[in-house]
């Protein structure tokens, strides 16, 4: 898609939100709060002149020009959190530690649970608690496979709150190393294998614990779900693909996919029109394109639901990723597991607005179309300050 392929969908997006917000919010005043309101706000302004902006020239034949509009950077913003997504994938593959193979472990909520976290008066307290028990899950397991109770595990989890049709569905996404370090020798117990039937029982008994001691049995939900689940709730143990980390784009891709898909894209947008939006998505049941046809108030509500709390960190580090440990235990897991697997990518520094750009739109934006020259940073312009930079006015 070109980039005025992009602006378009971008501008047909926020459309929704131009003519529906005040009445959405109107309808569902959880939503009518500062916060929210700030968010939106953001989101309608990003991209534009309204939240500052660059400006570049080239000085070399006095031709060339390009504005970069300044970011939002808000959590209901479709353009900043592909950018957010990007350069926390690139933090990721930086921070995976070398010598050890990864895979992707998924834990769901079962839908009993899914209006007590949407509606919890602490719902990132209860959000981070709940990565938290994901991570305790998975260092059981490993605990109990390989039969020592002192192994550290490494992992990274990541929090979805959607499923692909935009409904609120939290589940978590886990980069997983394929074993566990014995503190106690420093040797690193390699794992080949997770069995399912044993993930989902433990995934079952620890989340029952865990929302049990939270909330207490919930008029015997709890009892209810014991019974009701003989098998455990659903995960997916990431047998058979593994997390490429041997290739940094090919990482990179695969976490985009993965761990940083937003509620609906707004490519899947097919039609805004007389108070409905269209979109397609590809379903997990049906493993086929679905459509589907909704009011716009229903439709701001699919995506403002997903709207994490104020200050809330999606993606955390457990174990031997936890920064302490990290720094720790790099070079003896280095040592220990180098003979396991190939040695990991190097770090990789953040990702520029140049390469960004280029991604997306298949082009360099500060290389001047007339002479092909670099352009250079001329003014900057801040909403409360003016132009506070400016090397023609020095």
């Amino acid at each position: 898609m070109n980039l005025k392929g992009i602006k378009k969908k971008l501008l047909r997006f926020k459309s929704i939100f131009v003519n529906h917000w005040i009445s959405f919010t109107i309808k569902h005043p959880r939503y009518n709060k500062p916060y929210y309101h700030s968010e939106i706000k953001k989101m309608m302004d990003c991209g534009s002149e309204a939240l500052g902006f660059a400006t570049f020239q080239c000085l070399s034949c006095g031709k060339g020009e390009h504005t970069v509009n300044f970011s939002c950077k808000g959590k209901a913003c479709p353009q900043c959190g592909k950018r957010y997504s990007r350069e926390s994938m690139e933090k990721i593959a930086s921070r995976l530690l070398p010598g050890l193979s990864y895979r992707q472990v998924v834990l769901t909520l079962p839908s009993e649970f899914r209006n007590i976290f949407y509606n919890h008066p602490e719902q990132g307290a209860l959000y981070s608690e709940l990565m938290s028990v994901g991570h305790a899950c998975l260092e059981a397991l490993i605990q109990d496979l390989l039969r020592c109770n002192t192994l550290k595990i490494a992992s990274i989890v990541f929090i979805h709150t959607h499923g692909r049709n935009g409904s609120y569905n939290p589940h978590l996404h886990i980069l997983l190393g394929e074993g566990g370090l014995d503190p106690t020798t420093n040797q690193w117990l390699p794992i080949s294998f997770l069995p399912l039937s044993r993930l989902r029982l433990k995934w079952q008994a620890h989340l029952l614990h865990f929302m049990a001691a939270r909330i207490g049995d919930l008029n015997g939900i709890i009892k209810a779900l014991w019974v009701n689940h003989p098998k455990g709730f659903y995960a997916h143990p990431g047998n058979g693909k593994k997390v490429p980390t041997k290739h940094y784009r090919g990482l990179l891709k695969y976490l985009t996919k993965y761990l940083a898909s937003p509620p609906i894209g707004v490519s899947r947008i097919t039609r805004v029109a007389d108070g409905y939006v269209s979109y397609y998505y590809q379903s997990h049941r049906s493993k086929q394109r679905e459509y589907e046809c909704v009011e716009a108030e229903v439709f701001i509500g699919r995506m403002v639901q997903h709207i994490l709390p104020k200050g809330f960190q999606r993606i955390r580090y457990y174990g031997l990723q936890a920064t302490a440990s990290f720094k720790k235990w790099y070079e003896i897991i280095a040592k220990a597991a180098g003979d396991l697997v190939d040695g990991m990518i190097s770090y990789v520094s953040r990702l520029k607005y140049r390469d960004f750009f280029r991604e997306v739109a298949g082009r360099n934006p500060l290389v001047c179309a007339f002479c092909g020259d670099d352009m250079e940073l001329v003014r900057l312009y801040h909403p409360d300050r003016g132009v506070f930079y400016d090397i023609f006015a020095l």
